[in-house]
């Protein structure tokens, strides 16, 4: 029996939402709360139990392999629309799920099992038993979607030999490409920082599409995580950005420029802070971009009063807080540092869960994607 335990953190964008969209720097972080997958080698049939969706689905692979899906293209088998219609009309999949995150989460999964299977199993199906939970809540910006896709992609290319249990730097590329697909499957046109922050771990900076910098080795800063519980749809939001980008482009290149400019700022203290992590000059300095940040995206539009009312709650205690993510709802972090020395981080915890609030109390930059391996 081969036995594969993946876990892989969450992450938060610290500088950069909607920006990035436009070639701006943001500056990604991983958090405390993680996916936990185990994968347990099986004969003849494949088990997915997603525990924190309430999902459990099993299939026959006697009666899988009589269908034929679109051919793998090289080593990364990139999605499609071909390839999501197959996965929905073999597994019947929207007659089977209560809601669209549970269907997401289905053709996500399978699609990394078909084709990696495909590409690394030689053509035959990965025989299993998959259990997966998760700390992270869908929908919150915490990138729920980026740590289940980085676990599954791992699982299954361990399994099939394709990347080793240590994760060499080779392997970690390997995984992240492969998370990004199934990103796509969630997201339509996602920026890649979610994978790549949850695969990685630390801090990264990443512009133009593309990872500039990463920081394996950041101070672990206690932050709190914020969850107004108010749902918010990503899609509208970037499109709402849009429509006033084109309205007033002139100013929103502006903010966009000012965004762009905090996060490269920020990125510069947290490398300084790397080797000074106790700088006072250098928290406080995090604390203002922190807040310059929330007021540059309150420009845009895509805050909520929750979020400002947050971002009060905070500032009566000494400390800076922000929307995290899409906004329009969602997160909002808190960065656990008062100028004044004002220690009192309780009695602001307290407030918030009294407004009704969700905190976690977590840190960030921890170890990205983690593999522990049990073999015959």
């Amino acid at each position: 029996m081969m036995k594969i335990e993946v876990s892989a953190p969450g992450k938060t964008i610290l500088h950069g939402e909607h920006a990035v969209v436009y070639g701006k720097a943001a500056v990604a972080v991983s958090v405390s709360l993680k996916t936990s997958l185990t994968l347990i080698s099986h004969e003849n049939k494949v088990v997915l139990n997603l525990k924190n969706l309430g999902l459990k689905k099993e299939w026959d692979l006697n009666v899988l392999n009589d269908y034929s899906f679109p051919d793998s293209d090289g080593d990364i088998t990139p999605v499609n629309e071909e390839i999501i219609e197959k996965i929905s009309q073999v597994f019947i999949l929207n007659s089977e799920c209560n809601s669209e995150s549970q269907k997401l989460a289905l053709v996500s999964f399978l699609y990394l099992w078909i084709y990696i299977s495909k590409c690394y199993n030689h053509g035959s199906f990965i025989s299993c038993i998959v259990d997966i939970d998760s700390e992270l809540s869908v929908g919150s910006g915490m990138g729920s979607s980026a740590s289940y896709s980085v676990c599954l992609a791992t699982a299954m290319l361990v399994f099939c030999g394709r990347t080793t249990p240590s994760l060499l730097p080779e392997d970690k590329e390997l995984i992240n490409k492969w998370a990004f697909q199934a990103e796509r499957i969630f997201h339509g046109k996602p920026s890649g920082i979610d994978n790549s922050i949850c695969t990685y771990g630390g801090a990264l900076l990443f512009e133009n599409g593309k990872v500039i910098d990463i920081l394996s080795n950041l101070p672990s800063f206690s932050i709190l995580l914020v969850n107004t519980n108010v749902p918010r749809n990503t899609k509208v939001l970037v499109s709402n950005v849009k429509q006033k980008h084109e309205l007033y482009p002139g100013v929103v290149d502006a903010i966009m420029a000012g965004i762009d400019a905090v996060s490269k700022e920020n990125w510069h203290l947290m490398k300084d802070l790397q080797d000074s992590p106790c700088e006072m000059d250098n928290l406080s300095k995090f604390q203002d971009l922190v807040e310059m940040n929330h007021h540059l995206l309150k420009a845009l539009d895509v805050s909520h009063a929750k979020l400002d009312d947050i971002y009060e709650i905070a500032k009566k205690y000494n400390c800076s807080s922000k929307l995290t993510g899409a906004g329009g709802g969602g997160c909002a972090i808190v960065f656990l540092y008062s100028k004044n020395g004002d220690s009192s981080f309780e009695l602001l915890k307290n407030e918030l869960q009294q407004h009704e609030y969700e905190v976690h109390d977590i840190f960030m930059g921890c170890p990205g994607v983690q593999v522990k391996f049990q073999g015959q």
